[in-house]
């Protein structure tokens, strides 16, 4: 029986993380979330995630690319460079903030995301945002 896929939710909203917990581990995936952009980064090299959902603006308002910068182009010898190939879902808010919609940047280098979904999204929707990034990336998805 293969492994449950890990999912690791990075967002400040913890309401939003405990409905997405229920919500992922009722579909069999393993999750994990984080509350910050810093307790993010301690947690993908803990939990090793299959997927990464991203919020950005978190502790600022670009944390999240912070980090999306971390994974994408990490520097020489950064522990982060066997995650620049894990599949990572943009899930912001920053559309309903600022009036600008990133959506038609996904996968370029301005964003180099897998997947990018605004704020609010409906539970059922994000599984299936889920579910069609890990099967473009395949069975050995992840780390």
């Amino acid at each position: 029986m293969e492994a449950p896929k890990k999912l690791l939710m990075i967002d400040d909203d913890k309401i939003l993380l405990d409905v997405f917990r229920v919500v992922c581990e009722a579909k069999g995936y393993e999750f994990h979330g984080a509350c910050s952009a810093a307790e993010g980064m301690t947690k993908i090299l803990e939990v090793g995630p299959d997927a990464i959902i991203l919020d950005v603006m978190m502790e600022d308002f670009v944390a999240g690319y912070r980090v999306l910068s971390e994974l994408r182009t990490p520097g020489p010898g950064s522990e982060f460079a066997r995650f620049s190939r894990v599949p990572i879902i943009l899930l912001t808010g920053v559309a309903s903030r600022t009036n600008a919609s990133l959506r038609d940047r996904v996968g370029t280098a301005l964003l180099p995301v897998d997947a990018y979904v605004e704020k609010p999204v409906e539970p059922a929707e994000m599984l299936a945002v889920i579910d069609r990034v890990l099967a473009a990336r395949g069975p050995d998805a992840g780390a």
